[in-house]
Formats: structure tokens, C-alpha cells, sequence
């Protein structure tokens, strides 16, 4: 990522420029110390914790005696399941949908309701805290 502009022509840092260009392109980008704090924190933030808890789970099945929270609650279930099965993963088996017909073509899985440990790039965790 750069972190400042390429001189325009006129001030001394584009003569600087024209005499060493590689150097001066590598004065704006980040320095390497800061590019591993800055991946670093993107990998924490982005993995998924072994014990997580997704959308429509619950970590005991005796969460409320609330009948009415209890139907909705599984009401929300099966629309995330319809969600998943027929949009998402029917999305993705087709070819003719712009953002499918790449070289690669990765699955979208960010919505996904569930995922595995690690860093899945799917699944939708109950609670979020940063």
C-alpha cells in the first residue's frame, strides 16, 4: 500500500525520481515492520475461535422456556438454511453470473451460517467484539 503520492514534476523529489526510480517508488510504500503489524491484526480479526458460537446456535439447547421465541427462533433457522441451500450455494453453481465467469471462480461463502475453525472466510458469528 502506498503511503504517499509519486512527486509531480517540479520539486526536488521528482528529479530524485528520474535519477532512481525504484527507490524512490519504495519510499512510498510501507515499510515492512508496519506491513506485519498491519497483516497481523487482519489475521486475528478474521480467524474464527474454536469454541465460536454462529448465528441460529445456541451453546445449550435450554436457552428460554419461551415458546414464542422458541418458534422464531427456528423460523429464523430454516431461512438461513433456505438462504444458504438455494441463494448462496445455487448462486454460486452458476456459470452465467457475472462475478463466476473469471479464470478463477471462488465460491462465495461469507454468509454461509457455519464454519470450520481457523480462518474459513465463512460463518457468521453470533456476537462480534473488536
Amino acid at each position: 500500500m502506498s503511503r504517499r503520492f509519486l512527486p509531480v514534476k517540479g520539486p526536488k523529489e521528482y528529479d530524485d525520481m528520474v535519477r532512481n526510480l525504484q527507490k524512490a517508488y519504495l519510499g512510498t510504500i510501507t515499510p515492512k515492520y508496519q506491513t506485519i503489524i498491519d497483516r497481523t491484526v487482519i489475521q486475528i480479526f478474521s480467524r474464527h475461535a474454536s469454541d465460536e458460537i454462529y448465528l441460529e446456535e445456541r451453546d445449550h439447547p435450554n436457552w428460554t422456556s419461551d415458546s414464542k421465541a422458541l418458534e422464531a427462533f427456528k423460523k429464523f433457522g430454516s431461512k438461513l438454511a433456505e438462504i444458504e441451500g438455494k441463494i448462496i450455494k445455487g448462486r454460486n453453481s452458476k456459470s452465467s453470473l457475472k462475478n463466476r465467469t473469471r479464470q478463477v471462480e471462488p465460491p462465495y461463502t461469507l454468509l454461509i451460517r457455519s464454519s470450520e475453525k481457523g480462518l474459513a472466510f465463512r460463518g457468521i458469528p453470533n456476537s462480534i467484539s473488536i
